[in-house]
């Protein structure tokens, strides 16, 4: 049997993460996070049938193959294992290339958890897909032994761009149209330095239930920010690269370790040149990607000054697209 080629994206974060742990959007009464699609595809090889099973990570260069699907997690590939267990429908043989590093801030553990599940129940984008990310959160929780965001799953379930509503048991999603002024000056480079996330939101978690004052306020700025992001981001760039601006800040608040010196570097260097609008670090940790905002007119500027800096800025688009079948 020929094999399947899925493809599923990685996605940038505009506003809110860390509020879309529960229970931290319940006891602030409801939030928002707004997130996108973007270009950048994750691959899957997919043998349906066929002796055995297998497993391979051409980037991490993992090759396992074994008579029987395995009972427990194997290293390296726990995550992948999880996925595919959790599915009830683990396929014969799944080959995985990423051309996003983990780390990256880029959701990358989470938009392959969809695609590893949805190419295993043969499942493209879409509300039904979407629909299955509960599974996806608690086996993460199983993964990492902490609680876990889970607004990362849906631009991969269901592509473009996202506000996402934490007000029931389930968030609700409202589909948005970027700003063509803002999509022409939006800029995603990587810092070098892989970031940790799932830390830093296990570190802001538990600071917030003991109420921690500082944590609490922090938060609420974010959780204010998000609901703005989504009113502006189809209408106006300038407002959305302040924001952006504003949401680093309260994640600095959050944890100094966020900033890091590629990110002060930048900032500093935008500002004396004239092309620095607004970053944020891309998902809650420090390092991996940044998500930045050129002054209307000036991004091959930004892009310039970042190669000089050894931070090449990485060739991706929002799309409106999720997880899907080639072919």
């Amino acid at each position: 049997m020929n094999p399947e080629t899925w493809r599923v994206p990685v996605r940038i974060d505009f506003a809110g993460g860390t509020l879309d742990l529960w229970p931290i959007y319940a006891m602030m009464g409801g939030c928002l996070t707004v997130n996108a699609a973007v270009d950048l595809w994750i691959e899957l090889e997919i043998h349906r049938s066929g002796p055995g099973h297998r497993i391979r990570s051409r980037d991490l260069g993992i090759d396992l193959a074994c008579e029987t699907w395995p009972a427990e997690p194997p290293a390296g590939l726990s995550w992948v294992w999880r996925v595919l267990d959790g599915s009830g429908a683990p396929p014969a043989s799944v080959a995985i290339h990423s051309p996003v590093p983990q780390g990256s801030g880029l959701g990358v553990s989470s938009c392959l958890g969809v695609g590893l599940l949805g190419a295993a129940l043969e499942e493209e984008a879409g509300e039904s897909l979407a629909r299955k990310v509960p599974i996806l959160r608690d086996l993460e929780s199983r993964e990492l032994q902490t609680p876990a965001g889970w607004q990362d799953y849906y631009p991969a379930a269901l592509g473009g761009a996202l506000a996402l509503h934490w007000d029931g048991p389930e968030p609700r999603w409202e589909r948005l149209e970027p700003h063509p002024g803002l999509l022409a000056d939006l800029v995603v480079f990587y810092t070098g330095k892989p970031h940790h996330s799932g830390m830093t939101n296990w570190e802001a978690y538990k600071r917030f239930i003991e109420g921690d004052v500082q944590t609490r306020q922090a938060l609420s700025d974010i959780r204010g920010i998000a609901w703005d992001m989504a009113a502006v981001l189809p209408a106006d760039p300038a407002a959305v690269a302040a924001l952006l601006e504003r949401e680093g800040q309260a994640r600095v608040n959050l944890s100094p370790a966020v900033e890091t010196d590629a990110m002060r570097a930048v900032r500093d260097r935008g500002r004396r040149e004239g092309w620095y609008a607004g970053m944020k670090p891309c998902g809650a940790g420090g390092g991996g990607c940044c998500l930045l905002v050129a002054k209307d007119g000036r991004r091959e500027a930004a892009e310039a000054a970042l190669r000089d800096m050894g931070l090449p800025p990485l060739d991706l688009r929002i799309t409106p697209r999720g997880l899907h079948r080639l072919g």
